[in-house]
């Protein structure tokens, strides 16, 4: 039986390139054991295997050569068991990082699909609502927001980037804006108060209250959504209804997904209550 293996062999057996068993080697990781005295070859021992396997399987699992290294070097019971302890506690926070993704994906998944389904409606219907969790990112009263966009977006990512090293973007949030009332009732563009964002953090502090709401989804570019918000106010106020709060609009297909303005869907949602 033989006891010694070439790299070629080794990298056939355990199914790592010849390139990366040679830079084991020049690191010091994994090294032939081995040297013959007429030829110089180096050669790989069986007895080799477990250490070899034990590297595949913390590399294949995330950890990093330098621990691994060490690990080798000072090899112990309890150097294991802390090195694995602390990648478990790594990995599960990686997995609750992933399960965030993953919600945040689904629902633009779901907001995308209710946009889709929403493009052939045209009627106002009242729906009931259960409260929504909700976080602020502007809130200083109200302002011609086509306008000052540009200007509010800056200020926001600012803000963003001094509180954090991490962004993740708005691409899969629910974006909303609170409508503010008399804007609709003078002549110009419509206005908003706050801006706020949609998500599922209970802890929040902020809610959409829950109730019944007007709702019209709105097909078309931003500048001229002040007649369908005039549509939705005489539906309520003809079909046995009052105004109980504040509008809004929640962004359903917009210029994330969508390259024609004209396409945009916007719904309308403005609270209401029985006469």
């Amino acid at each position: 039986m033989r006891k010694r293996l070439r790299i070629g062999e080794i990298s056939n057996l355990f199914k790592l390139s010849k390139p990366t068993l040679r830079y084991y080697d020049e690191i010091g990781l994994f090294s032939p054991k081995y040297t013959d005295e007429q030829n110089q070859y180096r050669y790989y021992g069986i007895e080799q295997f477990a250490t070899l396997d034990a590297i595949i399987f913390l590399r294949k699992n995330g950890f990093a050569i330098k621990d691994i290294k060490e690990q080798l070097e000072k090899r112990s019971p309890e150097g294991t068991l802390d090195l694995l302890q602390r990648k478990l506690e790594e990995t599960r926070q990686e997995i609750r990082d992933l399960e965030i993704i993953s919600r945040k994906i689904q629902n633009k998944i779901t907001t995308i699909e209710e946009g889709l389904s929403l493009l052939t409606e045209t009627a106002v219907t009242i729906k009931e609502f259960s409260a929504r969790s909700i976080t602020y990112y502007y809130n200083e009263g109200p302002v011609d927001m086509i306008a000052k966009m540009d200007e509010i977006h800056l200020s926001d990512m600012e803000r963003i980037s001094q509180m954090s090293h991490v962004y993740d973007g708005f691409f899969t949030g629910d974006l909303g804006f609170v409508v503010d009332y008399p804007s609709l009732q003078e002549e110009g563009p419509v206005k908003y108060s706050r801006i706020f964002d949609l998500n599922e953090d209970h802890a929040s502090p902020h809610f959409l209250r829950g109730g019944l709401y007007a709702c019209y989804p709105y097909k078309g570019p931003y500048e001229d959504i002040k007649e369908a918000h005039l549509h939705v106010l005489d539906h309520i106020h003809t079909h046995g209804y009052l105004v109980d709060g504040e509008a809004i609009e929640l962004y359903i297909l917009d210029e994330s997904v969508v390259k024609d303005e004209n396409d945009y869907l916007t719904m309308i949602q403005v609270p209401v209550k029985r006469r």
